[in-house]
Parts: structure tokens; sequence; C-alpha cells
């Protein structure tokens, strides 16, 4: 394994996060009880990974009492050799004002849909979805190590990113 912080290894691992949709949450409960939730995220160019949820759901709780998680990103595949995905952990928390701002220009970007469904819902569903996201609390996972995995570069290939933490 290579550890380092090249721009082609962050340009790799942006590629990974810009071509994937959702990640696999891991986070642990007050009383240390583990769970993985899967969500819809996008990542900004500094690799933080931003999320929308409600602050009722199960992984959002666990959040709020331990506030470092672990994700895996990876697009479906059907062989070894095309494994490849990224592994991070980092302190989550919810984001507001302008970074909130910013993090729902980045994921209405990445989900255009969304802001379609914003801009003009097609039936009372679509609206009263619409209604909750933009109450939901948008969080950020701000990784301290990522893992990027890519057996296309050989069976086992991984290279982590160092953040100056």
């Amino acid at each position: 394994m290579t550890t380092g912080d090249s721009a082609e290894l962050r340009a790799t691992a942006l590629a990974m996060l810009e071509a994937t949709s959702t990640l696999t949450l891991a986070t642990t409960s007050a009383s240390g009880l583990p769970w993985a939730a899967t969500v819809f995220f996008a990542a900004d160019r500094a690799l933080n990974l931003y999320f929308v949820s409600d602050h009722r759901t199960r992984h959002a709780r666990d959040t709020a009492a331990h506030p470092h998680a672990a994700a895996a990103i990876n697009p479906d595949c059907d062989n070894w050799h095309a494994v490849k995905g990224i592994q991070a952990e980092g302190p989550v928390s919810i984001v507001s004002g302008l970074e909130r701002g910013k993090a729902l220009a980045l994921y209405l970007r990445k989900f255009p849909q969304i802001d379609a469904l914003y801009a003009a819902p097609a039936d009372e569903h679509e609206a009263t979805i619409a209604k909750r996201l933009q109450s939901a609390n948008f969080y950020k996972l701000a990784p301290v190590r990522m893992r990027v995995i890519d057996n296309s570069r050989g069976f086992g290939w991984r290279a982590e990113i160092e953040f100056g933490v």
C-alpha cells in the first residue's frame, strides 16, 4: 500500500466519488452498537462527503452521540479485477449557514432530479419529499483518512490519502 497526497491520487478519488451516487455510512450508537446506512452523497474538491438525512434516523442519532464514522463507496461489479472504491473515516457534523448552501449546491448539481423536484413537484407525494428534504439536515464527513482501492491496477492495489489533521 502506498501513502501520499499526490494530485493524481486525489483526482482519482474525486472521479470515483463523482461517479458513485451512494455511500454506506458506518456509525456507532450511544450504547456501542454498530449500524450501517446507505445514503446519497456529494463530494467537494477537498473530498468532504456531504449527505442529507432526517435527524430522527438511527445514523443521525448515532453521529450525534459519536461524531466519528466510516464510509464505503463503491460501484457494483461482477469480478475481482473490477473492484474499486473508497474507504474513508472522519468526524461527522451538521453543516449550516454558507456551508449548508454549498452542500446543497453540490448535491443538486449531482442529483438534478432533486432540483427538478424542488422546482415543480409532479404530485403531492413529490411535494412531501421536497418539503422533507428542505427541512432535513446536511451532514459532512470530513475525512481524516481515505483509502482508494483499484484492482484494475493490480489485485489488492490501494493507496491512502493523508489529510492534515
